[in-house]
């Protein structure tokens, strides 16, 4: 029995300015505000795009489903194939192999469910950037940016800082300015306080050690262990540097997955939908 692998990423919605002064674009009185009708906003235009082309992919878009915050899309793309015949002719044979996506817009959850399908797209990254990318002109009209993550398994963070204990020389965070409270409870008040005081969108932190020693990283301290947990659920991604080692490790390159069997995936729309509620939740 076939399964189909789902890659999943998070997107946060952000004020383009948080300072911005009197009414915005759309009669919206307060930032605070569009950060309540944030979801509202990106359903408007995720419902009004029947397309999410760009100069590079030429596609074809079918929407599956759309209720209670949740959408699925089946989108294909051109990826048609040359090839020389028998008779020393050269010939274009159109392929367009297709994917699913499904987005969860609620503020709780904003997650974004891509296929992984190679002979589609090189990557389900390029499809995350592809939808969001259309959808940033309509988001910008309220005055707002969607920024996403992949999530991973925070566990296979520490499982690295475990197999190179005493050679890990430095740690970045990079970190996505907090609006969602599910998710962002484990951050330092401080940091969150500080990223929104400074009208910040993303935000570096840097750990590193003297060239003489290691970092000193315990699973139990709290203010790492909270960064960690935020930055898996999608709020960042996280670059370490192992002593003696060129490549530095990225948690954005392990993206966290969901898998639907043969019987979900030909059971339509709603059965995959159903589906895929369950192993998001």
């Amino acid at each position: 029995m076939t399964s189909t692998i789902f890659e999943l990423f998070r997107y946060q919605l952000l004020p383009i300015d948080r300072y911005l002064q009197g009414n915005l674009l759309t009669g919206v009185a307060t930032v605070e505000e569009l950060i309540e009708r944030k979801n509202e906003f990106f359903a408007e235009a995720l419902s009004g795009t029947s397309s999410f082309s760009n100069k590079k992919h030429e596609t074809v878009t079918k929407r599956l489903y759309e209720r209670d915050g949740f959408f699925l899309f089946k989108i294909a793309n051109n990826r048609s194939i040359h090839r020389e015949t028998k008779e020393f002719k050269d010939e274009i044979i159109d392929n367009w192999p297709a994917i699913l996506v499904g987005i969860w817009n609620r503020p709780d959850k904003q997650l974004i469910a891509v296929q992984r399908r190679t002979s589609a797209f090189s990557s389900s990254e390029v499809v995350v950037k592809l939808v969001l990318g259309r959808l940033s002109d309509q988001l910008g009209h309220h005055h707002l940016r969607a920024i996403h993550e992949p999530l991973f398994e925070k566990k296979q963070f520490w499982s690295i800082l475990n197999q190179y204990q005493g050679k890990v020389k430095s740690v970045e965070f990079e970190i996505v300015t907090p609006n969602m409270a599910n998710i962002s409870g484990t951050l330092p008040e401080d940091l969150k306080e500080f990223a929104k005081q400074t009208n910040s969108t993303r935000n570096r932190l840097k750990i590193e050690s003297d060239p003489e020693a290691p970092l000193h990283l315990e699973e139990s301290n709290r203010v790492l262990q909270g960064l960690v947990n935020y930055s898996s659920e999608g709020g960042g991604n996280i670059s370490v540097k192992i002593d003696g080692i060129k490549k530095k490790y990225q948690t954005s390159r392990t993206v966290k997955e969901v898998t639907l069997g043969e019987v979900e995936m030909q059971g339509g729309a709603e059965q995959i939908i159903q589906a895929l509620r369950e192993l998001l939740q």
